[in-house]
C-alpha cells in the first residue's frame, strides 16, 4: 500500500557503494556482486538463482554501478514494480549522460508516463511486426553469409564469427551506420556496459555521444532511408524533436542494438553445444524452434534494470522509502522457483514460459519483435546448415555477469 506523498526530487546520482540507509533492517542487508563472482565466468544465472533461497527482497550495499539498492527476487514483486510507473520511476535509470556530467535522458527508457507514452507511440512503428517481416529476408541472408564463411573451417569462435556480427550487422544497416566501424562500436559498447572502471565507462559514453551527434547532424542535412533519418526528421505535435531528445533516442537504439541479442545468442548456442540431446531435438523438429527460443529467453534473461521509489511503498512485505533505488535482474523473475519448476533446466516442453527477458509493463522492450526474429533465424539456419556442433575439446566457455550478462568466449567445433 503506497502513501500518496511525499513525492521526491529524483536524484541522478546513486548512493555510493557500501551505503545502507537507517530504515533497512540489518537482517536484510546482503552484499551481492554478480559482476565479480568467480562463478559468473561460467554462469551468472546460477549465481542469481542461489539468492532465491534467501530473503524475498534484500538490500545490496555493494552494487558496483548503483551503490546501495534493494534487490527483489520474486517474479510477483518484480512485475508489480515494473508495472507501476506511478510508484516507481525510470528517470536516470541508465545514467549514461550523468557519466559525462550532462542532463539528458535515454528516450523513451528514462522517461515516465505520460511523456514516455508520447515517445513510445512515435518509435513503436519503426520496429513493428510489419517492418520486421519486411526485413526478414535480409536477416536470413546475413545469417547464411556468416555461416557459410566459417562452415568449411569445422570450427569457430562463435561470438566473433556470428554471435556479435549477425545482430550487430542487421542493426547497423537499420541505423545507417558504416560497417567499417563495427569493431570500434563494439569496443565502445563493451566498455560502457561491462568495464568496472568508471573512467573507462565515461570515456566510452562520451565517444558514443560525440559520434551520434555528428551522425544526427549529417542526417539532418542529408536524410536517407534509415532509422537515424527517421528519428531526426520525426515530429510531435508538428514540431521536430529537440537535440536532447534526438540524442536520447539514438543513444538508446545504439546501446540496445549492439548488445542484447548477441548476449542471448552466446548463451543459447553454448547450451545447445553442451546439450546434444536438445540440439538433436531441434534438428529433428525445427517447428519447435520458436518455442525453444522462448524457453531459452526465460532461462537466459540477460538484462538488469533499475527503478527509484517515487513514494514510500511496501513491496512483498518490505517497506521501501521514497528515493530508494531498486536493482532488478530480469533473471530473478525468469528463474523464480515459485513460478517455474526446476527453473535452471532448459525444458522445451515447458508449458509456462512467462519470462521477463524483455521486461514488463510500459517499458516492455520495443525491439522484441526484431530480437525474436533474429534468434529464430539464427537457430534455424545454423541447425539446417552446420553439422552437430559442440564446445571444442580443451576450450572453456567464458561468460560475464556485469551490465548485460553475456558470453565472451565460445569456441565451437563440428565434424
Amino acid at each position: 500500500m503506497a502513501d500518496p506523498e511525499p513525492q521526491i526530487a529524483f536524484q541522478r546520482r546513486w548512493p555510493a557503494p557500501g551505503y545502507t540507509p537507517d530504515h533497512v533492517p540489518a537482517d536484510l542487508v546482503r552484499p551481492f556482486d554478480v559482476a565479480n563472482d568467480p562463478e559468473s565466468l561460467r554462469c551468472p544465472f546460477s549465481v542469481i538463482s542461489k539468492l532465491h533461497d534467501g530473503p524475498r527482497t534484500f538490500w545490496n550495499p555493494d552494487n558496483f554501478m548503483f551503490g546501495g539498492t534493494w534487490v527483489p527476487t520474486r517474479a510477483e514483486d518484480i512485475r508489480f514494480i515494473l508495472g507501476r510507473p506511478d510508484l516507481f520511476s525510470n528517470r536516470f535509470e541508465a545514467g549514461f549522460s550523468g557519466l559525462m556530467g550532462e542532463d539528458w535522458d535515454l528516450v523513451p527508457l528514462e522517461l515516465d508516463p505520460p511523456e514516455h507514452t508520447q515517445y513510445r507511440k512515435l518509435l513503436n512503428p519503426l520496429v513493428s511486426p510489419p517492418v520486421v517481416a519486411a526485413l526478414t529476408p535480409r536477416v536470413i541472408e546475413r545469417a547464411v553469409e556468416l555461416i557459410e564463411a566459417v562452415l568449411p573451417d569445422g570450427e569457430c569462435e562463435f561470438m566473433d564469427a556470428f554471435g556479435r556480427p549477425f545482430p550487430v550487422g542487421i542493426f547497423m544497416e537499420l541505423m545507417g551506420l558504416p560497417s567499417d566501424m563495427t569493431d570500434q562500436f563494439n569496443e565502445w559498447e563493451f566498455n560502457l556496459l561491462h568495464d568496472p572502471d568508471m573512467a573507462v565507462k565515461a570515456q566510452a559514453a562520451s565517444a558514443i555521444r560525440d559520434y551520434l551527434l555528428t551522425l544526427a547532424a549529417d542526417r539532418r542535412a542529408n536524410p536517407i532511408d534509415d532509422l537515424t533519418s527517421k528519428v531526426v526528421t520525426a515530429t510531435i505535435d508538428g514540431r521536430l524533436l529537440d537535440d536532447d531528445k534526438v540524442l536520447g533516442i539514438l543513444y538508446l537504439l545504439f546501446v540496445g542494438g549492439l548488445d542484447t541479442v548477441a548476449s542471448s545468442l552466446g548463451f543459447f548456442f553454448r547450451h545447445l553445444a553442451e546439450n546434444p540431446e536438445d540440439q538433436a531435438l531441434l534438428r529433428a523438429e525445427p517447428e519447435r524452434i520458436e518455442q525453444a527460443v522462448e524457453e531459452m529467453l526465460r532461462r537466459f534473461s540477460v538484462v538488469m534494470v533499475s527503478r527509484q521509489c517515487k513514494v514510500d511503498v511496501e513491496v512483498g512485505g518490505i517497506q521501501m522509502k521514497a528515493g530508494d533505488w531498486i536493482n532488478i535482474g530480469d533473471a530473478f523473475a525468469s528463474l523464480d522457483p515459485h513460478e517455474f519448476e526446476n527453473p535452471l533446466k532448459v525444458d522445451f516442453d515447458r508449458k509456462n514460459v512467462r519470462h521477463l527477458a524483455f521486461s514488463f509493463g510500459p517499458h516492455f522492450c520495443m525491439g522484441s519483435h526484431l530480437a525474436r526474429r533474429e534468434l529464430v533465424v539464427a537457430l534455424r539456419e545454423w541447425l539446417a546448415r552446420v553439422p552437430p556442433f559442440r564446445v571444442k575439446e580443451g576450450e572453456i566457455p567464458i561468460a560475464h555477469g556485469s551490465g548485460v550478462f553475456g558470453v565472451d568466449k565460445l569456441v565451437l567445433s563440428w565434424a
